[in-house]
């Protein structure tokens, strides 16, 4: 599949596609923040552990790299870090030779991160199935395309469309 076919795809089917850096709090909560090249921005991003961690755009983020790489349906991007989400993540984890433990910590970010690269004017993410393409503004806060319009991602509320229904 070609870069517009997975830009429409990730558009119309997932309207989800997200890269994290770690959070740094602004006006109206925490948003998803990176700057210089890609490969680091997740380094500092919040552990996602099933019972611990609430719904957020974060947890959609990693949803939509397990759509992206095949390991998840595109209904199951939830934002919510369900039983679906950790079984898909051991076996990611696995497949990757790291823990399978099912946690999203700093080894199994810095995995995924490895595949982001710049591809003016995207970030994208290049999964074994599709490419998810996002991009940072300005002030280097990660946007998505979200139903007709780029939303920033956040750490701490769920405000994607695919999420909400």
């Amino acid at each position: 599949m070609g870069f517009v076919e997975a830009a429409r795809a990730v558009v119309c089917a997932v309207a989800l596609a997200a890269v994290c850096a770690g959070g740094t709090q602004s006006a109206g909560g925490s948003r998803l923040h990176g700057e210089g090249p890609p490969v680091d921005d997740w380094q500092a991003a919040p552990r996602l552990e099933k019972g611990h961690t609430p719904p957020s755009d974060l947890v959609g983020l990693w949803q939509g790299i397990l759509w992206a790489d095949g390991y998840l349906p595109r209904t199951s991007v939830t934002c919510s870090y369900d039983a679906t989400t950790v079984a898909a993540t051991r076996v990611w984890q696995s497949n990757h030779r790291l823990s399978a433990d099912g946690v999203v910590g700093r080894a199994t970010y810095g995995t995924a991160s490895r595949r982001l690269a710049v591809v003016p004017p995207w970030t994208v993410y290049h999964g074994d199935r599709f490419d998810l393409p996002l991009r940072r503004n300005r002030d280097g806060v990660y946007e998505v395309w979200d139903v007709g319009r780029f939303r920033e991602l956040r750490l701490d509320a769920v405000t994607l469309a695919q999420c909400r229904r």
